[in-house]
């Protein structure tokens, strides 16, 4: 195995979470008798260029078409993110009706709505099926994947870009190279590239081992952000740290000299060498906080079980699946999962086979515990829960295993 970046062979073993489904491969009740296809979820650390990275890449029309189903209108903290962003970057680069920002893999097009409300000029770029609601709700969309070949069309037909978002693209995409060439060929010679990333400081140190899935390729640190986009001519000109997903890195790039590079990036670089990040020790450390952290919530939520309680399962996110499998939790320890995505409602969940249903059985039925898997937005969640009316006890599984309302 070579690194997908810098093709070195000095690649560290950092976690192996066993083989599993594509985290949104919900099934059907139908599906339930066929088999699932289940592919390697193994990460590995480039010890030359930094970039944390999957050894096996699942084909992106198996992950990204019709069985993609998140949208950005289910986040609602994501949504306020999506705002604040579109506000701000409007007027730090002084975006005028005749500038065009271009999102890419926009899903259902949340982000530019917000741009359009600032008066500019909008595209997105998305293959998945969500993007039939961007397009149902009037924002202009490419169904496809992006790639230099669509840059170059889109170019010919819309005019360079003054800022190209990608929130989750650089983690997500397989054709990195043809995808940042792309963004290189489409932005203005001032044009900026604002994209964002799980930032793997926040995976180690909130033990976010369950947001690593087939859709995330790559896990980011400043570090490797600035050694890739340094191959392109690029560079890494600012970076800050965002609660977004329970702990991001965006960062702004820009043609190489286009702008001075911010004390922001220098800051976290220095950071990460004085903290030991890219270090064999830290990542092993990391594994065997893992492995402790899944025998821990196994012996809780089996003695939960063992003195007669009911237990359920509070969402069905993506990173609920590598949870759920990796521990080897099904419907004999929660008895369905709660849901507030239509998309959802009434498939199981993949590879354990847990029913999904509408959340306000949890209400109905106040089961005495609720595992929550989306618990990266807990502090938003719980006091949602609790005005609605749900009384139990909810276990929150990392980074270590405890319960609210004890």
């Amino acid at each position: 195995m070579k690194c997908e970046i810098c093709s070195s062979e000095k690649l560290y073993n950092v976690i192996d979470l066993s083989h599993q489904p594509p985290s949104d491969a919900f099934l059907s009740e139908e599906q339930l008798g066929k088999s699932e296809t289940f592919y390697p979820l193994n990460v590995f650390f480039c010890e030359d260029c930094k970039l944390v990275q999957l050894n096996y890449a699942v084909d992106p029309k198996v992950l990204f078409t019709d069985n993609y189903i998140y949208t950005s209108a289910s986040n609602k903290p994501l949504l306020a993110h999506m705002k604040s962003l579109a506000e701000r970057f409007v007027k730090d680069f002084n975006l005028t009706e005749k500038d065009l920002v271009i999102d890419i893999a926009s899903n259902d097009g949340a982000l530019l709505q917000e741009f359009a409300k600032q008066n500019v000029r909008i595209l997105g770029v998305d293959p998945a099926s969500v993007a039939d609601i961007a397009i149902k709700n009037g924002i202009p969309t490419i169904k496809d994947f992006f790639n230099e070949s669509l840059a170059e069309t889109i170019s010919s037909k819309y005019g360079k870009a003054k800022l190209i978002t990608g929130l989750s693209l650089i983690p997500h995409a397989k054709e990195l190279t043809s995808i940042i060439d792309g963004v290189k060929l489409l932005l203005e010679d001032s044009g900026v590239f604002l994209t964002e990333s799980h930032y793997i400081v926040d995976m180690i140190e909130k033990l976010q081992y369950d947001a690593i899935y087939h859709e995330h390729l790559r896990y980011y640190s400043v570090t490797a952000l600035v050694n890739l986009f340094n191959r392109f001519n690029m560079d890494v000109f600012h970076a800050e740290r965002i609660p977004t997903h329970g702990g991001s890195i965006r960062i702004l790039a820009c043609n190489k000299g286009t702008y001075p590079i911010s004390d922001s990036v220098k800051s976290l670089l220095n950071q990460e060498k004085q903290s030991n990040l890219n270090s064999r020790e830290n990542f092993d450390n990391f594994r065997n906080r893992v492995n402790s952290n899944r025998e821990h919530l196994k012996r809780m939520l089996n003695d939960i079980k063992s003195k007669g309680h009911r237990i359920v399962g509070i969402g069905a996110p993506a990173k609920g699946t590598t949870l759920l499998n990796f521990c080897k939790i099904d419907s004999s320890i929660l008895d369905y999962l709660v849901e507030t995505n239509e998309l959802k409602i009434g498939k199981y969940s993949p590879g354990m086979h847990i029913k999904i249903v509408e959340e306000s059985r949890l209400v109905d039925e106040q089961p005495e515990y609720a595992l929550l898997l989306p618990w990266n937005i807990k502090d938003d969640i719980i006091p949602k829960l609790r005005q609605k009316g749900y009384n139990g006890k909810i276990i929150v599984p990392n980074p270590e295993p405890h319960i609210v309302g004890d």
